[in-house]
């Protein structure tokens, strides 16, 4: 018998100590505590080690070394180099930066990147579909596929010239050329993606093709493993005979699949688990490796550059969605204000938005603004902006008269992220109303919305793209594409105003 362990890791983000960042140092998360949990998995086993995507994009850190210190070799990639990784496989975040930073990224690396799906528009790979590892005397291969999204969301300058394939259809390509070609012991298939139905039932959960590892596991056939991601959840099981993991994010867990190997070759049994970071020590190569860099970056976050007069602060994301926020208020006044618009939309991104503190610091902004948006302003009719409101009114269902978060926006993930809040129009939501007809009144300068009329609406790249069921956003005619990231924005109002106003948000309303 023989011992193989898989180890995977996804959706990193960038996260190395164990800390968010937001004071907590010790926290059970992180890809050093990671190193050792692998280091001590090394001491037993066989070890293959995967990294399924979203890994250089997401932290502090990885922001300000994109913003402060391009050029220099990634520190992620370093770290990578010194965990030996055998393969990894592109999130759909790894593009946040562009294709130059990438493929740097890429040549730094010591191991492959696997992209069956991502092609150059002349049909060529645009890096290898897939690995075969001989360990032990064992031929594992790993085919790595991507979430076909990326193009929806991505900036088109950031990906030029590249396609994205079917996920599905290229995992399915790959493994029987595989089979066809070459004596495969094991068959892994590694996708950042996640799961379109529910595991237990087979419900479908969504219709969008963002994830088909559930399509996957159940029609592709010759796979033993399937590695999952993107979704950000904790899953070690089995489904239709394939092992399953997707270990979280930030380096909550590890994933892994203890492959069982008899005397003949054969794999006998796979058991799926994950490996938590509580009571696990920090690895001290990897903390010395990011010391420097850390370091930089938490002296960077505590700089002082605004203040606020007035409370900003968020006790709950929950009420602020539901009743409106200062925060909310303010970030629509940035976007206004640099777009020249009179109308703008955002979301709060997470639960863990606390808004700003008295004194704002980078941290503050980082730590509430979590993604690497842009802005664009869009031509939009008056019928899409009431699409849009009644779409985001979905957030909300009633339990006994009283609004709590709907089962579409908890599952498969929580995506708070696509809840909007609108500031220039005055809006009343009645959420007695059945879904599609909630929207009570919509003005805009006090008249009624007019369902032809076209309005100027700034809103994040993100949502721009139709990305979270807005999908006639993605039609609407852009009418300004502003290029700088919007942390940069707020940083740069708060340094130019000095001191900011704090304001109620009073134009919507919603009841129940």
């Amino acid at each position: 018998m023989k011992k193989i362990s898989v180890l995977v890791t996804s959706d990193v983000h960038g996260y190395i100590m164990p800390t968010d960042f937001s004071g907590d140092v010790d926290l059970p998360l992180g890809l050093g505590k990671m190193a050792t949990a692998i280091e001590e998995e090394r001491k037993w086993n066989h070890v293959l080690l995967i990294e399924n995507g979203d890994f250089i994009q997401g932290s502090p850190l990885t922001y300000y070394e994109q913003s402060f210190k391009s050029g220099t070799n990634n520190s992620v990639i370093r770290l990578a180099n010194a965990m030996k990784y055998d393969v990894a496989v592109f999130g759909n975040h790894e593009f946040n930066f562009g294709l130059p930073v990438l493929n740097r990224v890429v040549e730094e690396s010591d191991h492959p990147w696997l992209a069956a799906n991502i092609k150059w528009e002349d049909g060529t790979y645009f890096t290898q579909p897939y690995i075969i590892k001989e360990i032990d005397g064992v031929n594992i291969a790993i085919v790595g596929v991507t979430t076909q999204f990326v193009p929806i969301w991505e900036e088109a300058d950031r990906i030029q010239g590249l396609i994205f394939e079917d996920a599905f259809e290229a995992a399915q390509r790959e493994v029987a050329w595989l089979h066809t070609n070459h004596q495969i012991d094991v068959m892994i298939i590694a996708y950042h993606g996640g799961f379109e139905s529910d595991l237990t039932t087979g419900e479908k959960l969504e219709n969008s093709l963002e994830n088909v590892g559930y399509r996957i596991c159940k029609e592709i056939e010759g796979v033993n493993a399937v590695i999952t991601g993107h979704q950000h959840r904790e899953i070690a099981q089995h489904l239709f005979g394939k092992a399953i993991v997707q270990p979280g994010t930030k380096g909550v867990c590890l994933g892994k699949i203890e492959l069982t190997i008899n005397d003949n070759g054969q794999l006998e049994k796979s058991e799926p688990s994950l490996i938590y970071m509580d009571n696990i020590p920090l690895n001290d190569t990897i903390r010395d490796l990011i010391a420097p860099i850390h370091n930089e970056t938490e002296n960077w976050l505590d700089q002082s550059i605004g203040e606020i007069e007035g409370d900003m602060l968020i006790d709950s994301p929950f009420m602020a969605r539901l009743n409106g926020h200062s925060y909310v208020d303010f970030i629509n006044r940035i976007q206004n204000e640099v777009a020249g618009t009179s109308i703008s939309c955002m979301a709060i991104f997470s639960d863990s938005c606390r808004g700003f503190n008295q004194k704002v610091t980078m941290r503050d902004i980082v730590t509430n603004y979590i993604y690497p948006n842009t802005l664009k302003v869009l031509e939009v009719k008056g019928q899409y902006i009431i699409e849009a409101l009644e779409q985001s009114a979905t957030y909300f269902k009633l339990e006994d008269g009283k609004p709590v978060v709907s089962k579409a926006f908890q599952t498969p993930k929580a995506q708070p992220f696509n809840y909007d809040l609108w500031s220039g129009i005055d809006y009343t939501i009645d959420l007695r109303e059945p879904e599609g007809k909630r929207v009570a009144e919509v003005l805009f300068n006090g008249e009624a919305i007019q369902l032809e009329e076209t309005y100027e609406v700034v809103m994040n790249n993100y949502r721009a793209t139709g990305a979270g069921n807005f999908d006639y956003f993605k039609d609407c005619p852009v009418v300004k594409d502003i290029q700088t990231d919007m942390t940069e924005l707020i940083a740069d109002y708060l340094i130019n105003h000095g001191i900011v106003q704090a304001k109620p948000m009073n134009n919507m309303k919603i009841l129940y």
